[in-house]
């Protein structure tokens, strides 16, 4: 898992399996992006999700009172993912997409903070 927050929005990219002994760093990262200053969109990037049951239906369900619903968005999720979020009605209360809605604008002098 990465965590980058721009000028413009936090993106966090997720890989592999999301269980119990997994998700503590995909939470600590929303949970800074939810408590930062300012507050910027959060485009949480699913794609290489292998793995996620009930614990990431949790976080992201968590996420979404944290950050708000406006704020948070899923970006490409994998086709496991898809039929997670199918099963559970999630994807009624998420905005998913192939690419991000509020892509972050390229800076003239990039400013990257990267987070474990």
């Amino acid at each position: 898992m990465t965590t980058v927050r721009t000028e413009n929005a936090w993106i966090i990219t997720v890989s592999g399996e999301v269980d119990v002994d997994t998700v503590e760093p995909l939470r600590r990262s929303l949970e800074a992006a939810s408590s930062a200053r300012l507050p910027l969109p959060v485009l949480l990037n699913l794609r290489d999700v292998d793995f996620g049951g009930s614990t990431l239906v949790n976080t992201l369900l968590r996420a979404r009172l944290r950050i708000g619903p406006d704020r948070l968005s899923l970006v490409d999720p994998g086709p496991r993912v898809i039929r997670l979020l199918r099963l559970t009605g999630l994807d009624a209360h998420f905005a998913i997409g192939r690419r991000p809605a509020a892509r972050p604008q390229p800076d003239p002098v990039p400013k990257v903070t990267y987070l474990p």
